[in-house]
């Protein structure tokens, strides 16, 4: 008998959005689908776009994660051995940098999970290992008021900041961790305000290095993704609804 439907036969376009939905459910594309006022095909290309520029911003806050994290290390580092420590900072020998896995544990929890999976990795435990194992919101924590004794320190990362305004440097950080937690889980990022977020990763960049800050900028598409932004997708009704699966 074929493969022919009764009835009407079925378009390339509902073909092609079968395979969305069938790949990516139509609950998480239903929002794509409002957006875009029932266009499914504008809906597919939003739904593309989305994924495009969550890559291109992917790999921004990537080198900047690791750019900041260097600088924090250096200041930390510094600071260490001004106060007559032995040991690296990350082995927290004067118990300043949070809460511990017991009261008794060294050193600070994220730390010592960094030390676990770098193990596990059959690899050998030192200072460059651990650091690059250790999440993204420790460095933020590290520049939050509950660590402000730390900033007097720290500000030396960010030599091209104008002032040395803590707040300056969390709250962008802060941001950039809620998008990259959005990223890394698949969800649309379309509805936040993209643009300012990418002069926050920009920014921070800057701070550290100007030159970083327009090395960043000119090996990521974001600013040309936004250039082209497909469909009327604007921040504001979907901002904060949560996404399906």
């Amino acid at each position: 008998m074929g493969n022919h439907h009764r009835g009407r036969t079925e378009t390339p376009a509902s073909a092609q959005w079968r395979f969305h939905e069938r790949h990516f459910s139509a609950a998480r594309l239903g929002t794509y689908v409002s957006v875009c006022a029932g266009d499914r095909d504008a809906a597919a290309e939003l739904y593309r776009w989305n994924g495009e520029l969550s890559g291109e911003l992917w790999i921004g806050i990537g080198h900047l994660e690791v750019a900041l994290r260097n600088a924090l290390d250096r200041q930390l580092t510094q600071r260490n051995t001004d106060l007559g420590g032995q040991r690296h900072w990350i082995y927290d020998e004067r118990g300043e940098l949070g809460r511990r896995q017991d009261r008794h544990s060294r050193p600070y929890v994220d730390v010592a999970m960094a030390m676990s999976r770098v193990r596990k990795n059959r690899k050998t435990v030192e200072p460059n290992q651990v650091i690059s194992e250790i999440p993204f919101g420790f460095w933020h924590q590290l520049v939050s008021k509950r660590q402000m004794f730390l900033w007097p320190d720290l500000a030396g990362a960010f030599p091209h900041m104008p002032g040395r305004r803590q707040d300056v440097i969390a709250e962008r950080i802060g941001r950039l961790r809620m998008l990259r937690n959005r990223i890394g889980h698949h969800h649309r990022i379309w509805a936040l305000d993209i643009a300012g977020l990418h002069t926050d990763m920009l920014d921070l960049a800057h701070f550290i290095d100007p030159e970083l800050g327009d090395w960043i900028r000119s090996t990521t598409a974001v600013a040309v993704l936004l250039d082209n932004r497909p469909g009327p997708a604007a921040a504001g009704d979907y901002a904060g609804r949560p996404d399906s699966v």
